[in-house]
C-alpha cells in the first residue's frame, strides 16, 4: 500500500482527523495542576532540570514562560564541545540569574583554564551555589610528561562564588590542576566559604598549608572527598560538622606522597572512607565518637596491622567501639583480617574483598582467640572476588563456626564460577561440623561477581542519606 505525505485531497476532509488546538487537548486530559502550582515551587522545578529542558519550559504554555528565566539556572556544559557549547553559552547569556548549578567540563587542548575562564566572569552566575569543573585528558597525556606543569587555577576568578557556594567539585583525569595559595590571589579572605557543605578535589595539586586554609575557611563543611592529589603528605581534620571523609593518596606521584591523616577533633564523623589501594597511609583517630563505618582499608602484606597500631595508641577505646560497619580488602595474609577485628569489637557487618592471588589463613592461630565482635555482634558477611580456595573456604568457615549471631553471608564470585554443581559443592565444604557450628542458622547466598565494584562511588559518598555504602544492592 503506497502512503502520501502530502496535503489530503479535496474530497479527504471528511476522513482526516484535524489537529486538535492545545486547549482541546487539555480538557479531554482534565485541569492542569501542576500549571496552578505556586511560581516559587514550579520555579524549583525547572532549576532541577538541565538547562536546555529548563528553557523548552517556555513553549508549554503562557503561565510557564516567565518561569525559567526567574528560576535559578542549572547549566551543565562542554567547553569546545560544538554545537552544545553554543546553545549552553546562549542559555547562559539569555539567563537574567541567578544561577543555581554550573557544570563545565574542558579538555586539555582547550587552552587550559583560559578556555572556562569568561563563563566563570559572566555576571549570570551571581549567587551561585553548585560549582562542578572537570578537566579531562586522554591517558597518554599524564604519561608524556604534561602533568610537569600543571594548569594553574585562578583562585580570584574561582572564588567570586565564595560567600554562596553550598558544593564545589575539581575534578581531573590523566592532569593537573595547581590550587595555588591565599597569597598568590593576595587576599586572605577569599579562603573563606561559609555556606560550603560539600567538597570534591580530585587530581589537584594542592599545598598542605593551602589545604588546610580552605578546610579551617569551611564552617558548614559536611562531606569531604580527596583523590589522587598531591602537594600535602599530612591532613588534619578538626571540623564540629564534618560526617564524611574520604581519602586517597596521589601514589602514583614520587614527590608530595599523602602520608598520614590525622582525625583530631571530628565529634559528627560517622563515616571514613579511604580507598582500598592505598599503600603507607597511616590513619590516627585521636577524637571522634560518632565513627559508624570504616572502609576499604587495605590489609596486604600486614599493611593495615601497622595502621591500627597507630590509631590503637592515640584513641580512646570507645572510639573504636563505635565502629558497627568495617570494610577490607585482603592481599595473600587473610589472618589480618581476624586480628584487626581485636580493633572493632562491635562491628555488625564485615564487608571482605580477595585481591590475594595465593591467599593463606591459619585456623589453629585464632581457634582460642576471645572477639567479642563474632560473640555478640557480628551478623552479616560479605566476600567479594570469591573463588572458593581452601585457605577462602576456611576463612569463611571460621566466622560459621565462632560467630554466634551471624546471620547471612553473602559470596560474590566470577560467572565461570557461579554453576549450580560448583555451588553446591562449595556449601557442602563451608558448612562446619555438627558439633563445632554456633551460626548453623546462618543463610548463604552465592551472586554474580562485579569487578571494579568494590570502590564506593563519590556520590554516594556524598550521599549522607546512605548508611551503608558497601552494599551493592543499595549502590545498584
Amino acid at each position: 500500500m503506497k502512503t502520501s505525505s502530502g496535503p489530503p485531497a479535496m474530497g479527504d476532509e471528511a476522513t482526516t482527523p484535524k489537529r486538535r488546538r492545545p486547549a482541546e487537548e487539555d480538557e479531554d486530559a482534565g485541569p492542569d495542576l501542576i500549571s496552578r502550582l505556586p511560581d516559587d515551587v514550579l520555579g524549583d522545578v525547572v532549576t532541577l532540570l538541565p538547562a536546555p529542558d529548563g528553557a523548552r519550559t517556555q513553549a508549554l504554555s503562557r503561565r510557564w514562560r516567565p518561569l525559567w528565566r526567574a528560576a535559578p539556572l542549572n547549566l551543565e556544559a562542554r567547553v569546545a564541545a560544538s554545537p552544545y557549547e553554543r546553545r549552553a553559552a546562549a542559555a547562559l547569556a539569555a539567563h537574567r540569574g541567578p544561577a543555581r548549578r554550573l557544570a563545565l567540563t574542558w579538555d586539555a587542548y582547550s587552552g587550559g583554564f583560559p578556555a572556562i575562564d569568561g563563563w566563570l566572569r559572566s555576571p549570570t552566575l551571581d549567587g551561585l551555589r553548585e560549582l562542578e569543573l572537570h578537566y579531562r585528558a586522554p591517558k597518554w597525556f599524564g604519561r608524556a610528561g604534561h602533568n610537569d606543569n600543571p594548569s594553574p587555577l585562578p583562585l580570584p576568578v574561582l572564588l567570586r562564588f565564595s560567600p554562596t557556594l553550598r558544593l564545589l567539585c575539581v575534578s581531573c583525569d590523566w592532569c593537573r590542576l595547581d590550587i595555588p595559595s591565599a597569597a598568590a590571589a593576595d587576599d586572605d579572605a577569599c579562603l573563606v566559604f561559609p555556606h560550603l557543605e560539600q567538597m570534591t578535589l580530585k587530581g589537584v595539586s594542592i599545598a598542605e598549608g593551602t589545604l588546610h586554609g580552605i578546610l579551617a575557611g569551611c564552617p558548614a563543611l559536611r562531606s569531604l572527598v580527596l583523590h589522587y592529589n598531591i602537594g600535602y603528605r599530612r591532613l588534619r581534620i578538626v571540623s564540629k560538622t564534618l560526617q564524611s571523609l574520604s581519602i586517597t593518596d596521589g601514589h602514583r606521584d614520587r614527590e608530595g606522597r599523602f602520608e598520614e591523616v590525622i582525625v583530631e577533633d571530628a565529634p559528627l564523623l560517622e563515616r571514613l572512607i579511604p580507598d582500598g589501594l592505598m599503600h603507607d597511609l597511616q590513619i590516627r583517630v585521636i577524637q571522634a565518637p560518632k565513627l559508624k563505618v570504616l572502609g576499604h582499608l587495605y590489609s596486604r602484606d600486614g599493611i593495615s596491622t601497622r595502621v591500627f597500631k597507630g590509631i590503637e595508641l592515640v584513641s580512646l577505646s570507645n572510639a573504636l567501639r563505635t565502629v558497627k560497619i568495617l570494610a577490607l580488602i585482603t592481599g595473600s595474609d587473610l589472618d589480618v583480617v581476624v586480628d584487626l577485628l581485636q580493633c572493632f569489637p562491635c562491628v555488625e557487618k564485615l564487608y571482605i574483598a580477595f585481591s590475594g592471588r595465593w591467599p593463606s589463613f591459619n585456623t589453629a592461630q585464632h581457634s582460642n582467640v576471645p572477639l567479642e565482635c563474632l560473640d555478640a555482634h557480628l551478623k552479616t558477611l560479605q566476600v567479594t572476588h570469591y573463588k572458593g580456595k581452601p585457605s577462602e573456604v576456611d576463612l569463611v568457615r571460621f566466622f560459621l563456626s565462632n560467630a554466634r549471631v551471624l546471620e547471612s553471608i553473602r559470596l560474590a564470585v566470577g560467572v565461570v564460577n557461579c554453576y549450580h554443581k560448583w555451588v553446591a559443592t562449595q556449601l557442602k565444604k563451608l558448612r562446619p561440623g555438627t558439633g563445632s557450628a554456633s551460626s548453623q542458622g546462618a543463610k548463604i547466598a552465592f551472586e554474580n561477581d562485579r569487578r571494579g565494584s568494590d570502590r564506593v562511588p563519590v556520590e554516594h559518598i556524598h550521599d549522607l542519606s546512605l548508611g551503608d555504602l558497601f552494599d551493592r544492592s543499595v549502590r545498584e
